[in-house]
């Protein structure tokens, strides 16, 4: 399987990017920004900071990668998808979340150690440690949470009713109330497939600098496919 490859100097917890959580490091086809507290639609280009709340809209068959600044871990937004990235930093590092309106999200989630990673829809949530998970979100029909790797545990908001799911196991939490875990399918595997296939392409570099705490200027080098 292919993976967006990132390579970094200095790539740290100590590093701060002024308030910034993440960073757009690929983008295809029409991708829209609507930053926090706002209504104004914008592009989102690659190299976009990214702070809490900012929400992001996919159209059709277009595709955007974002990758949080403390540890790596990269969130990638499939076509007609609606998503709000979220991010409160802590002594060891980002609290993470994605409020996902609808649509598929794929997502590679380092290790957090003692810190959260919180995945929420219309009808489920999830609490993630580390992780690489395909999300498809519909509030009408339901959520399917399939993992790949690691272990989350889903929640129905509805009832209240908590699964575990672990690796090779697929999660289906419908609006009525209903929470179900069973094996994994190829139909279900097909969500990772999109996922890489839109995610290739040639390599490409982004450059940028970010300020650490004792306001020193590092440079961050980030190799994207």
């Amino acid at each position: 399987m292919k993976r967006i490859g990132i390579s970094s100097l200095f790539l740290c917890t100590s590093l701060l990017f002024a308030s910034k959580v993440a960073i757009t490091i690929k983008v295809r086809g029409d991708v829209k920004l609507i930053p926090a507290n706002t209504k104004t639609e914008k592009l989102l280009k690659p190299g976009t900071p990214l702070n809490d709340q900012d929400k992001i809209l996919t159209s059709e068959k277009a595709f955007a990668a974002i990758m949080y600044l403390d540890d790596k871990t990269v969130v990638k937004v499939m076509g007609n998808s609606e998503m709000v990235i979220a991010g409160t930093r802590g002594k060891i590092g980002i609290n993470k979340s994605i409020d996902i309106k609808y649509g598929k999200i794929s997502a590679n989630i380092s290790s957090q150690g003692g810190k959260e990673f919180r995945i929420a829809t219309p009808t489920s949530v999830a609490s993630v440690k580390g992780t690489e998970l395909s999300i498809v979100s519909d509030p009408v029909q339901g959520d399917s949470f399939v993992l790949l790797e690691g272990l989350i545990e889903v929640t129905n908001s509805i009832t209240g009713e908590t699964m575990e799911v672990n690796e090779g196991e697929t999660a289906v939490s419908t609006p009525d109330g209903s929470l179900d875990v069973r094996e994994t399918t190829e139909e279900d595997l097909d969500e990772f497939v999109e996922a890489e296939a839109a995610a290739e392409g040639e390599i490409q570099e982004l450059r940028f600098e970010v300020e650490d705490a004792n306001g020193n200027i590092k440079e961050i080098i980030i190799q994207y496919q």
